[in-house]
């Protein structure tokens, strides 16, 4: 049968639902989406350090040390400064700066939309376990981490500028 779309056996992928207790899910998404929020706001108050990693500095954080002592980024550096250059536009700059800062700031992102979705609505958002395996969602983070990590060691061995200056 062509043109006729089958259903998987074990249910769609992601489904809504009215919330059983329309009130706690409304109060639970208005927390996700103020705290989505405030993460978005926050980055967009912090201007993006041109290095691609230190943004989180004008917070009144140290400077990273794994940097400094092995001239190679920390699988984190540049995570802040790709959130600030996302929220700008700047998806290319944000790539550069950290690919997983990338992506977790625009599934921040997607996180609001359907955080106040559910607060107008009522209706929740439901992912079947039973096609996803809970294992996989740490993992699935982790090789997102690793290869943001590689790729910013790649990209700065390539453009000059690693190792930053190791200090010992």
């Amino acid at each position: 049968m062509s043109g006729v779309r089958q259903a998987h056996p074990l249910g769609p992928l992601v489904f809504r639902l009215e919330a059983r207790r329309p009130v706690v899910a409304r109060l639970w998404a208005a927390a996700v989406a103020l705290g989505c929020l405030a993460l978005l706001g926050l980055s967009r108050w912090l201007e993006p350090d041109p290095r691609g990693l230190g943004t989180h500095e004008q917070l009144g954080g140290w400077q990273c040390v794994v940097p400094l002592v092995t001239g190679y980024p920390c699988p984190t550096c540049g995570m802040t400064t790709a959130f600030a250059h996302t929220v700008r536009g700047q998806w290319g700059a944000a790539f550069h700066a950290q690919p997983a800062g990338l992506v977790l700031c625009l599934a921040v992102m997607a996180a609001a939309g359907l955080a106040l979705g559910v607060l107008a609505s009522g209706k929740t958002w439901h992912l079947n376990w039973y096609r996803v395996s809970p294992a996989w969602v740490p993992l699935a983070v982790l090789g997102l981490l690793l290869l943001g990590w590689g790729y910013k060691i790649a990209a700065g061995l390539l453009d000059g500028s690693l190792p930053v200056a190791p200090g010992l």
